[in-house]
């Protein structure tokens, strides 16, 4: 949340308001009187009239007295006399330790609040007082501000973060390239022009100039502080090195996705709407996970920053730590399940670098937006999740599309364990139907066909009439079996997914769209990978990405009924073998099982699709790819199982730093 200079001040009046209300008044000669107009003039930044009280010289008392909250980027700053009073002395006087008619020492609490950098820094002041002429003054000195500052020193504000993790694949290589990466940043001491700098900052990375303007005053002055990270030659990098006053560092930085970049996504600076995100004690000047799994594990792969309270001595070196902000009792405030460390961890995902890098240039030579899952058909394990000119959207898992008549399996496993149909039951396929007002049409009719076969010719007329003869709760069985109603979300822990929509059965013409996937009927690539999943190994498995952190939740399996799942299966060979998805089974590699079909939504969009399953290396895998057009999906499938099973390289070792000063 961003804290502004006006946010400030009322903070700080209406602080002097209530010590104002806590002290009783007061006979001017009076120690106390004093010591309580001191602190509520410094506590309403009326620096002019605090520094009258004193007996310092103003204009260096108004200095130190304004840097505090400068130096410490304040949102607001408290004052009071302690609460503890002397026996045998009035309550009021009480915080006040008189020694002589001349000489008297007061202690007070101070509270300062941090904003976004961390709980608020309290401690214990105190303050020496000499009676003047028959006033009362308070002996200045720094310690006044901290016991423990002395003259020349300040107070600063360091932020240290640990070394950011990578996500893994399955096996614990990294999913992560090291790539020359622009640092960009200043030495507070040696900026002249503090306001345009941070201007143009924020008007380049989208970061909040008030917050890195505090940043900046608030840290050592002699060291220097990254305000900005990316890839060397970025379009953000080359603008950035024309900003007068902003130093550059070159470095070795692991960011760049070696596969599934829409998946893991991007680091890059901590703008307003990221920090909405990923909340405190993040901040403007901070690298941070922007999109992907970045984002969605930046408390686990970044850890959390420490926020330190310092002296610096005069020299700008780090004399004495004030507060240590990343204990245990500061995390218990970020982190509501108790489970967080302050310690950087990597993330390991279920994703298989060879088969991944399959699917990739499977799609690789498409001229259209197109996903691939692949899924591990005993365990629900994403080992592939590839998209292909999607603009960086994760279609593989959030895309919706119409599935056509590669849903029809679901509506197969209705008519077998409802009606006792196989595959080879007889189903005529008409040129047209009508059903329930519905108008449904099919290129290759036949007088005489079979369910399989129709399924994987699609034939929409004769689907579409199984499907309206079929009762909703009969197909409501079917959808649950796999997994698309009555279980629980998948968790995929917390990945960003889309199962289906549409799925209505109330109507007669719901459930025969239901029947051939069409309507208001939309899946994302990841259901279908799913269902093929299911097919080849009997049993409905939910998604899983994460293996490290353990998912905490994830939907019951659900089995299929031996004789249901023989004629699936059937059916699935009757279209690599005599249906649309014939080129499947072409290459040295084939598909035994799968099915294709192109399908067309309310809004014009046509999908191409193939959903089948295979064995690689002893592993039973489901597949499902989706193409933004009219392609033959099948084809793309053989493309897919006949590519080179060979990873990219490891990342090889970047060269070191240099420095560009």
């Amino acid at each position: 949340m961003k804290v502004s200079r006006t946010r400030r001040i009322v903070a700080a009046s209406t602080g002097g308001a209530l010590l104002l209300g806590m002290l009783s008044a007061c006979a001017q000669s009076s120690p106390f009187t004093t010591v309580k107009d001191f602190l509520v003039a410094w506590q309403v930044e009326n620096y002019e009239a605090a520094a009258g009280h004193t007996t310092g010289d103003p204009e260096a008392v108004v200095k130190a007295l304004e840097g505090v909250r400068t130096q410490l980027d304040a949102a607001s700053l408290r004052l009071r006399l302690r609460a503890e009073s002397t026996p045998g002395m009035p309550d009021d006087e009480g915080r006040i330790e008189k020694f002589s008619d001349t000489r008297a020492q007061a202690r007070f609490q101070i509270r300062i609040d941090l904003g976004e950098n961390g709980r608020p820094l309290e401690y214990q002041g105190q303050m020496a007082l000499q009676r003047i002429g028959g006033t009362w003054k308070v002996v200045w000195s720094p310690s006044v501000i901290h016991p423990d500052l002395r003259e020349g020193e300040r107070l600063a504000v360091v932020n240290e973060s640990p070394q950011r993790q990578l996500i893994q694949d399955n096996k614990g290589r990294p999913l992560l390239e090291a790539v020359r990466t622009e640092v960009f940043g200043v030495v507070p001491e040696r900026l002249r022009n503090l306001d345009t700098v941070v201007k143009r900052i924020g008007e380049i990375t989208d970061q909040d100039r008030d917050r890195l303007k505090g940043r900046i005053l608030s840290a050592p002055p002699k060291a220097f502080l990254q305000l900005a990270e990316f890839p060397q030659g970025s379009p953000e990098a080359l603008k950035l090195r024309n900003v007068a006053g902003l130093e550059q560092q070159v470095k070795a930085r692991p960011t760049r996705p070696l596969q599934a970049e829409e998946l893991i996504g991007r680091i890059g600076p901590a703008t307003t709407d990221v920090l909405s995100l990923v909340g405190a004690p993040y901040q403007p000047g901070d690298t941070v996970g922007t999109s992907g799994l970045q984002l969605l594990f930046q408390r686990r792969l970044a850890g959390l920053p420490s926020v330190k309270v310092v002296i610096l001595g005069a020299n700008g070196e780090r004399r004495k730590e004030i507060r240590d902000f990343s204990d245990g009792e500061d995390l218990a405030g970020h982190d509501p399940t108790g489970l967080e460390t302050a310690e950087a961890r990597p993330v390991r995902t279920t994703l298989d670098r060879g088969i991944q890098f399959q699917a990739e240039n499977a799609l690789s030579s498409l001229g259209v937006p197109a996903s691939l899952v692949t899924v591990r058909s005993e365990t629900g394990e994403i080992l592939a999740a590839a998209n292909h000119g999607t603009d960086g959207q994760n279609r593989a898992f959030e895309g919706l599309y119409a599935p056509g008549t590669t849903f029809s399996t679901v509506l197969a496993a209705a008519l077998i364990g409802r009606q006792g149909q196989k595959a080879d039951t007889e189903q005529e396929c008409t040129a047209e139907e009508t059903v329930g007002g519905a108008v449904f049409t099919t290129t290759q009719p036949r007088t005489r066909s079979t369910l399989g076969l129709n399924i994987a010719n699609g034939c929409r007329t004769a689907l579409a009439q199984a499907g309206a003869g079929l009762d909703g709760a009969t197909i409501n069985a079917a959808l649950q079996k796999f997994g698309l109603v009555g279980s629980a979300p998948w968790e995929l822990s917390n990945v960003k997914n889309q199962r289906a929509q549409g799925l209505a059965t109330g109507t007669t013409t719901e459930r025969a769209q239901l029947a051939v996937g069409e309507g208001g009927v939309k899946v994302s690539p990841l259901t279908m990978a799913l269902i093929a999943a299911a097919v080849q190994n009997g049993t409905w498995k939910g998604p899983l990405l994460i293996r490290d952190p353990q998912p905490t939740t994830s939907p019951a399996p659900q089995y299929i009924e031996p004789n249901t799942l023989t004629e699936l299966q059937n059916i699935m060979v009757t279209g690599v073998r005599k249906g649309s998805a014939k080129a499947a089974a072409s290459g040295r590699r084939k598909f035994q099982r799968g099915i294709s079909a192109q399908a067309t939504d309310t809004q014009g969009k046509t999908v191409s699709w193939f959903v089948g399953y295979y064995q690689s290396s002893g592993r039973a895998l489901g597949i499902a790819i989706a193409i933004e057009g009219q392609v033959d999906a099948a084809k793309i499938a053989s493309d897919f199982i006949n590519a080179p099973a060979r990873p990219p390289q490891e990342p090889a070792a970047t060269p070191g730093v240099t420095a560009q000063p």
